[in-house]
């Protein structure tokens, strides 16, 4: 039952994140054709349009990661875990899952380690005047999606990998 719930929550969230992803590209795609229109029939030029689609780039790419990290679609060493089966092959997979939850952290860490900077000197864009603390959140968000995503798959490959020990004894 209760196993159900997070399963639930977790694809709660992971609907949010599509759901936050296409919104946002609907977004940017209006934005530019608005922009590229103006411009090119000479009416008018959103200022800043440029700017903004560069930092809705920047979350959506981040968003995106962490659906690639949770359908394990993310760039990874598969080698050798697709030419093991078994034992072996859970084994380095769940070595593979620590190292990128340990890297995922590392950046996050230091990524909120620079927001903090950023935000002490109230930094703001040079088009909009949006808090810079903003698009570096990006990076924030998108590894500390990676370490938490990443870490759940762990606990359940370390779940299976023990149940399958325990039961082929």
């Amino acid at each position: 039952m209760k196993g159900n719930g997070i399963i639930r929550a977790e694809a709660l969230v992971v609907r949010l994140v599509g759901i936050l992803l296409g919104l946002g590209l609907i977004a940017m795609v209006v934005v530019n054709v608005v922009n590229a229109t103006g411009r090119y029939t000479g009416w008018f030029s959103l200022i800043g349009a440029d700017e903004l689609l560069v930092y809705g780039m920047i979350w959506i790419v981040m968003l995106g990661a962490i659906l690639a990290a949770r359908n394990r679609d993310h760039l990874s060493v598969n080698l050798l875990p697709t030419a093991m089966s078994g034992h072996l092959a859970a084994t380095i997979q769940i070595f593979i899952d620590l190292a990128t939850v340990a890297v995922s952290v590392f950046i996050a860490w230091h990524s909120l380690s620079f927001i903090e900077r950023i935000a002490a000197l109230n930094q703001t864009s040079m088009g909009l005047g949006i808090p810079m603390v903003i698009p570096h959140s990006a990076i924030f968000v998108g590894f500390a999606g990676i370490a938490a995503v990443t870490a759940f798959l762990t606990l359940v490959d370390l779940s299976r990998f023990t149940t399958t020990k325990g039961a082929a004894q």
